[in-house]
């Protein structure tokens, strides 16, 4: 394996995993009165907590949503926002806390 390839692979990887993290920050929870909050917080890059406003409260899968945040290198996310399954997974991801992210 060549150097050239080794590079492009590292640069694809990393680009993914910032795809990942983008998505992460995606995710948001619907207030009342229509406000939206994001599910976690990012105290430095790649490690995610829960937003401490949402800590004391049930989270109903209906008060789920997709959230617009900046990223220097964004994942493709659908005009209608991601689908249910997807938010519930990377909250999931986002808990975990994995030394991946």
């Amino acid at each position: 394996m060549s150097y050239e390839q080794t590079e492009d692979r590292k640069a694809t990887t990393a680009r993914r995993l910032e795809q990942v993290r983008h998505l992460v920050r995606s995710v948001g929870v619907e207030m009342d009165g229509d406000v939206r909050v994001p599910f976690f917080v990012e105290p430095a890059p790649g490690k995610f907590r829960q937003n401490p406003v949402l800590k004391t409260m049930a989270i109903e899968d209906y008060r789920l949503c997709t959230l617009t945040v900046a990223s220097d290198t964004p994942a493709k996310i659908p005009a209608g926002g991601l689908p249910l399954e997807a938010l519930r997974y990377l909250i999931e991801i986002g808990l975990k806390g994995t030394e991946d992210l």
